[in-house]
């Protein structure tokens, strides 16, 4: 019964016309056994239809036929779009079932891709940008119309890119932001993700300016701005803020707050250049031209994490607008664990 809804829809009977020939001929003698069931509804002259048994197991056989063939034939879709791996066997086999309403996949978008509550279709069905699960709108630099590729694997595949690119387009465009515009006043400005992220990439640049600058005494200098920053972020706490603003807000503060401690520790330690193992041991974001950055466009500049000697492009995966888990010094001592397994292209599970 599982299997009617499958193979009654016309794109998965173009896809796989083997297997859907197999289960209608299946189907087909189910069907005149059941008829002859409902003339003759007594279990004895059922047992005497003639053929019976070798019509059942003919079906059993066209039943493993149809199984091994539809396995096989999500198992291409998965490789395809990885992130169908996410859904069961059913669900994917109902968005592949709908390939003509692109609409239909909407329930499904949440597993696909975490941090993403819905995407945006417009009436002439072109996909313009993204909602995140705490309300965040995402508007994609370019659109992506399902109906230019029309297999959903491929179309989906358009979405996640156009995701990587609009963040990295996003982090440029803050980052040139950044400099001309009130910390306090930028936040609230962008993104969450890309709030976070961008600091970082001016916190590693200024603490190499004082480093370099000034040594340990530019490093106490920096540490006591990064303790003002704090108290600034601490006021605009304390105003109107939207539950969006806030909540980047409250990631920053724990992101600064590790920033400014690290800063004061090292110039504490009497750091003097920017190769003391003290600097290099940390989680260092930079903003360089690479030639093949994560989003799939021309090389251009773009995010890269550097730790000791281990480093990793960021890959402008959408994480939404989350809280920040506080850092403490077992965070600190699984970082270097975990960029250098990425350094190596090994497999790693992280809820940092």
């Amino acid at each position: 019964m599982y299997l009617e809804p499958i193979f009654g829809a016309e794109e998965i009977m173009k896809q796989i016309p083997r297997e859907g020939m197999a289960f209608k001929a299946m189907d087909s003698t189910w069907r005149k056994i059941m008829n002859k069931v409902l003339e003759t509804p007594l279990m004895l002259s059922v047992a005497d239809f003639d053929g019976l048994l070798e019509d059942l197991q003919n079906c059993n056989q066209q039943l493993d036929i149809v199984e091994k063939g539809l396995n096989d034939f999500l198992d291409t879709k998965k490789m395809a779009f990885p992130r169908f791996f996410f859904l069961s066997n059913d669900e994917l086999l109902e968005i592949l079932s709908e390939t003509k309403d692109p609409i239909k996949v909407q329930p499904f978008v949440k597993k696909c891709f975490e941090a993403v509550k819905e995407l945006k279709f417009e009436d002439n069905g072109e996909i313009t940008g993204l909602t995140s699960v705490e309300g965040e709108k995402i508007p994609f630099i370019e659109s992506v119309n399902p109906a230019d590729t029309g297999a959903v694997e491929r179309w989906l595949l358009d979405v996640e890119s156009g995701i990587r690119r609009t963040l990295h387009k996003i982090a440029g465009d803050s980052l040139e932001s950044y400099a001309r515009t009130k910390r306090s006043q930028w936040i609230l400005e962008w993104p969450g993700q890309i709030v976070l992220n961008c600091s970082q990439v001016y916190w590693t640049r200024e603490v190499t300016e004082a480093i370099e600058n000034g040594g340990s005494k530019g490093l106490a200098d920096y540490g006591d701005k990064c303790t003002e920053e704090l108290k600034n972020i601490v006021n605009l706490v304390r105003g109107q803020l939207t539950s969006l603003e806030r909540s980047t807000c409250g990631s920053l503060v724990v992101i600064d707050v590790h920033a400014r401690d690290v800063t004061v520790d090292m110039a504490k330690n009497k750091v003097e250049d920017i190769r003391d193992f003290n600097w290099e041991s940390q989680l260092r974001y930079f903003w360089e031209f690479n030639e093949l950055p994560p989003s799939g466009v021309h090389p251009q500049e773009t995010i890269m994490v550097r730790m000791i000697n281990a480093e990793a492009l960021y890959a402008y995966e959408y994480l939404g607008n989350s809280g920040r888990l506080v850092i403490t010094p077992l965070t600190d001592r699984c970082y270097p664990t975990l960029m250098g397994a990425m350094h190596m292209t090994l497999k790693l599970v992280s809820n940092l």
